[in-house]
């Protein structure tokens, strides 16, 4: 009668060793995320997309690629330099960092604007060099797919220099001039110091 009783035992630690490798059936379920990546790159070719500062300049709307805003700060005593375009305002001290100051509106053709609470210096900076925008109001960030950027050379420049602006968009209201950071900041590199 013992040995009957011990037998029992054994035979059933063998199905509870095999319990364990019963949660291996779920590796199937890997190949989904497989399919996402794979449909992700037909995603982002179809909506690449940046973001973008909107500004106003009196009111034409303008934007700066995101990427090169180092920051946007309220306006600051600025000390004058002799010699320089009428768009140069001067320069500013920005925590020890001298930088010079343009009023982009005057630089791209418009009058000057009288100083508001909204006024504000974008800062831009791209491999070392920086440059302020003086502008009349910074508004938002906004996001825009390829779709809704007109190719400059298909867009009426106006009197706005086509070396300058790398598109239109077109989104809902007025059209937002897109302009070229680095243009803005080609010409104020070293020679500007």
């Amino acid at each position: 009668p013992p040995e009957p009783a011990s037998a029992p035992p054994a035979v059933a630690m063998a199905p509870r060793i095999a319990v364990p490798f019963a949660p291996e059936p779920p590796p199937p379920a890997v190949p989904p995320p497989v399919d996402e990546p794979a449909s992700t790159p037909h995603r982002r070719a179809a909506d690449r997309s940046s973001r973008w500062l909107r500004l106003r300049c009196a009111r034409q709307a303008y934007a700066l690629e995101l990427l090169k805003v180092q920051e946007v700060v309220l306006p600051t005593p600025l000390l004058p330099l002799r010699g320089t375009a009428p768009a140069m305002l001067g320069v500013m001290n920005l925590r020890g960092q001298v930088v010079p100051v343009l009023d982009l509106g005057v630089h791209l053709g418009q009058a000057p604007q009288p100083s508001t609470t909204a006024t504000r210096i974008v800062v831009l900076e791209e491999k070392g060099e920086t440059l302020g925008l003086r502008v009349s109001a910074v508004e938002d960030v906004a996001t825009l797919t390829e779709q809704q950027v007109e190719a400059p050379d298909t867009t009426r420049a106006g009197r706005i220099h086509s070396d300058l602006f790398r598109g239109i968009a077109r989104q809902s209201g007025d059209p937002v001039v897109l302009l070229d950071a680095s243009r803005l900041l080609a010409p104020h590199g070293p020679g500007a110091h």
